[in-house]
């Protein structure tokens, strides 16, 4: 198997073999990886999980969560990657398609022997198992859910490191990189496109699990990272705590939603000017991103250029489309296989041949660059008018003194249609207030178009992902209409 190959290639390589994967309190070289996972491969299999048995992983970003990854993959395991539950209501039940359940723990006890990272890998037989057998070498994500329900997305072992393979070359992963990963390896962004490159590049690995300010910079001083892929709320996070520039950065890349233009013309400098803003998504993985050498203007503005073998295309909307917007679609060679239901059952099949509609609307520039602006499917119907969100949160952002801006639509109705309820975080040192900004709304849109009611909040709230919680904000706003 290639990837089975690689990491026996990766442990004996004389510039590979000392660079380590470490969580800040486990380090582990990748000499000595073939005899960790051949561990990890004997305690599951102990306890009655072989390639035969899919699973769901919780996992935390540890470094004996990472070794257990690697373990499935190199033994073409099939398995639902899901993030660790914070609390017994946030955990989400088994797939009754997976026959086991594994738990990585996060607290290392006093005695704990770095030899035996089995020891904090729970199994846990699932009690609603279906009895259906796996699909060979299948790895399962479950999307996001910021735009309503979650599902389950399967993706191949083989077009997943297709995928990571477009990373290695994009971003210019090597054995010389070194990788910072404070998003959570469960999902695409952190596991496709920053963890499994680094691993085929043979880089050196640093996970955080739950990072803040101070965690970073510690860990930023002690492991000198040049490749991270952060999000949104983590350039924020940092933008108020660097003092200086930092040079070590190859590339510094960000995704999880639309950037705003603001915060990457500050946060640009503050990486040497190697902030890249990469566009993808759970069924087709990376998909786009600028180079860091593109103008500040291309990587602020743009999604860039699609990855090796990767075709977008823009289909207007009817005649009333502005030229070159439209709905995007993306045809990729390392895209997902189709959704499955909690059963395991085929919800439908993805033709690797066909276009993905990638629900965002996007526009095509004169350079043949694009960007993306919101979703398709976030409008409303108001007075005999579409109204699309995104472009009442172009209008709010534009203002002076508003930074980050998401507009939802409520439940309930208004007479105009369906209420339209928008949430402001101010910029620093501004006074603005709702009334004022709902004020300015008048001038700069039409009637139709005006947001029923303005918050002005200090943070939007935010999925682990790093994406707005929308379904957060629409709770929100459905509370203050029946106040």
């Amino acid at each position: 198997m290639f990837f089975e190959r690689i990491l026996a290639e990766n442990a004996v390589s004389a510039t590979i073999a000392r660079n380590t994967i470490s969580d800040g309190q486990l380090d582990y070289a990748y000499a000595g990886l073939p005899r960790l996972l051949d561990g990890v491969r004997d305690h599951l299999n102990e306890n009655g999980i072989d390639a035969s048995s899919c699973i769901t992983v919780e996992c935390p970003n540890s470094a004996p969560a990472v070794l257990l990854l690697l373990t499935l993959m190199q033994k073409g395991y099939s398995f639902l990657l899901v993030p660790p539950s914070a609390t017994a209501s946030d955990l989400k039940p088994t797939p009754h398609f997976c026959r086991y359940r594994v738990t990585v723990s996060s607290v290392i006890p006093a005695d704990f022997d770095p030899n035996s990272p089995s020891r904090l890998m729970r199994v846990e037989t699932n009690l609603q198992y279906n009895g259906k057998p796996a699909t060979a070498e299948r790895l399962y994500l479950r999307t996001s859910g910021s735009m309503g329900a979650s599902k389950i997305v399967a993706h191949t072992h083989e077009k997943m490191i297709g995928n990571a393979r477009n990373c290695v070359e994009k971003y210019g992963f090597k054995a010389e990189s070194r990788a910072t990963i404070p998003v959570p390896i469960a999902h695409m962004y952190g596991f496709g496109a920053e963890f499994l490159p680094a691993i085929l590049a043979g880089a050196a690995i640093d996970v955080q699990e739950k990072t803040n300010l101070l965690k970073y910079l510690d860990r930023e001083k002690r492991f000198r990272p040049t490749i991270v892929f952060s999000t949104p709320a983590i350039c924020d996070m940092l933008l108020k705590g660097y003092r200086a520039p930092r040079t070590n950065y190859d590339v510094f890349v960000t995704s999880g939603q639309r950037v705003s233009e603001d915060l990457f013309r500050a946060f640009d400098p503050m990486v040497s000017g190697r902030l890249v803003n990469q566009y993808g998504s759970t069924e087709m993985g990376a998909t786009a991103a600028c180079n860091p050498g593109d103008s500040l203007d291309r990587r602020a503005l743009t999604i860039g250029e699609p990855m090796a073998g990767v075709q977008l295309r823009i289909q207007p909307e009817g005649d009333s489309s502005p030229s070159g917007t439209g709905q995007l679609y993306c045809r990729h060679p390392y895209g997902f296989e189709g959704y499955l239901d909690e059963n395991g059952d085929e919800l439908s099949r993805m033709d690797p041949d066909s276009w993905y509609a990638t629900g965002d609307m996007a526009v095509t520039h004169p350079d043949g660059s694009i960007s993306v602006l919101g979703r398709a499917d976030a409008s409303v119907n108001r007075s005999g008018y579409l109204v699309r969100l995104h472009e009442i949160e172009q209008i709010l952002e534009a203002m002076e003194s508003v930074g980050e801006v998401a507009v939802v639509a409520g439940v309930d109705e208004t007479k105009r249609g369906q209420r339209i309820s928008a949430f402001c975080v101010l910029r620093p040192g501004a006074l603005l207030d709702s009334v004022q900004i709902q004020r300015r709304c008048s001038d700069l849109l039409p009637p139709y178009a005006i947001p029923d009611d303005v918050q002005v909040m200090e943070v939007l709230p935010r999925l682990v992902t790093g994406k707005v919680d929308r379904q957060a904000l629409v709770a929100m706003a459905g509370r203050q209409s029946t106040d």
